[in-house]
């Protein structure tokens, strides 16, 4: 196993999913360029990348990747159980783990990002959103807990980027009911068969879920123009929350199936599997780029859907095994030092990196052009992995470390480190 090096960003436990922090770093790293590109250059143009410019957008599928991984991550330890292989983790225990892992960093990072730096998102009288401090104690409040998302008067606030994070904690916290769900389905004496299907129920339950949210949010409570949802109106509020977005976690959460099938030796994975799904990959993404804006992405658009089944063929092939036994060349990839450092501190390089943006460009040591923009994606991606590390160090991991442990098979618990903030 590669750790990453200096005191502070090496992994809180030693058992994890070889390339999963990479993942992490890709997602962070991509959205991190995404918002310098939007946000940093000082006259508010978008800045011309050359060849790139017509990728830039894409990297905003960072969060679905994110989304992807938490379903994987979070979902597998309870597929072994009701696939019957190990008891199922408590629930108690898996809630005090997620709150331990999300909430001491955001709690630090909105507070210095409203109080000390002033630079998070508000609305004013008009429900235009800019940047700024918050002056209202009750407003602050909402966004400690993560609440604001739910009224059009105050949608969108806060660290930007954390809007996925209160679509998130609705996932963790639905997660429990879904496997009870799905272990009724399982109970007695159920033939194989019958538990697959059983842990199967639940991601099929939040794509239906997903999907029905992207009919609400299309159909139900329209756009006022298409793809509009980052205004102060209900339609945002249903665009930007979990029902929107269910589907999302849906095959990350169907991966976890067949992962626990594969290492109980449930399931033999043909010798094209490997093959189809790099085309698949390939082949969903390019439809998807072709088909699609930056004006769709992270919206009711089923192409958003697309990219998590394109995120989840990804991880599938990090994740499964070959036929070999040999890690994957994608694995090891992802397993070097400086990727799985930058992975270790991401949840903290995702919430710091859209309010330090802000904060330069108004302080004026950001610059436009093609150039200016790989000077400001040096500048940023400087500042917030120094911030991201300092805050890992002295915050993050000091909670992760008082979370209590659960034995599942294939060093489950590890992953609940891993799992995408």
């Amino acid at each position: 196993m590669n750790s990453s090096g200096g005191s502070g960003v090496r992994p809180t436990t030693g058992g994890r999913l070889e390339g999963v922090e990479g993942l992490r770093a890709i997602a962070a790293g991509s959205v991190l360029v995404y918002h310098t590109w939007i946000i940093a250059a000082p006259s508010g143009a978008w800045a011309d990348a050359g060849p790139l410019t017509s990728l830039l957008p894409d990297l905003s599928f960072g969060v679905v990747l994110f989304f992807t991984l938490s379903g994987f991550l979070l979902y597998r330890p309870f597929v072994a159980g009701l696939l019957g292989h190990r008891p199922r983790p408590q629930f108690a225990r898996y809630l005090r783990n997620r709150f331990l892992r999300i909430a001491p960093a955001y709690i630090v990072i909105l507070l210095s990002a409203a109080l000390v730096l002033r630079h998070v998102l508000v609305r004013d009288e008009t429900g235009e959103l800019y940047s700024g401090g918050v002056g209202n104690a009750t407003e602050l409040l909402g966004m400690v807990f993560l609440v604001q998302h739910y009224s059009p008067s105050t949608v969108l606030t806060g660290i930007g980027p954390a809007w996925s994070l209160a679509a998130e904690v609705v996932f963790y916290a639905l997660l429990p009911l879904l496997v009870l769900a799905g272990a009724a389905l399982a109970r007695g004496d159920a033939s194989r068969t019958r538990r697959r299907w059983a842990a199967l129920a639940p991601p099929m339950a939040v794509l239906a879920l997903g999907l029905a949210g992207k009919a609400v949010a299309a159909y139900a409570v329209p756009p006022v123009s298409p793809y509009a949802g980052w205004n102060a109106d209900w339609h945002s509020v249903i665009e930007r929350s979990f029902l929107c977005h269910a589907d999302l976690f849906a095959f990350g959460m169907a991966l976890a199936v067949l992962k626990v099938e594969t290492e109980q030796g449930g399931v033999m994975l043909h010798r094209l599997t490997r093959p189809a799904l790099a085309i698949l990959v390939a082949a969903g993404y390019v439809v998807t780029a072709q088909a699609t804006g930056v004006e769709h992405h992270l919206t009711y658009s089923p192409w958003n859907t697309v990219m998590a089944v394109v995120f989840a063929g990804v991880l599938a092939l990090v994740v499964l095994p070959t036929r070999s036994g040999r890690q994957p060349l994608v694995t090891r990839v992802l397993e070097t030092r400086g990727l799985v450092a930058v992975g270790v501190v991401s949840y903290s390089v995702f919430l710091w990196h859209e309010p330090l943006i802000r904060t330069a460009r108004d302080a004026g040591v950001t610059f436009d052009g093609t150039k200016g923009f790989a000077a400001n994606v040096l500048l940023v991606s400087a500042v917030t992995l120094l911030l991201a590390a300092l805050t890992y160090r002295y915050v993050e991991r000091p909670a992760l470390l008082r979370k209590q442990r659960v034995r599942d098979p294939g060093e489950v618990p590890r992953e609940q480190v891993q799992a995408a903030p």
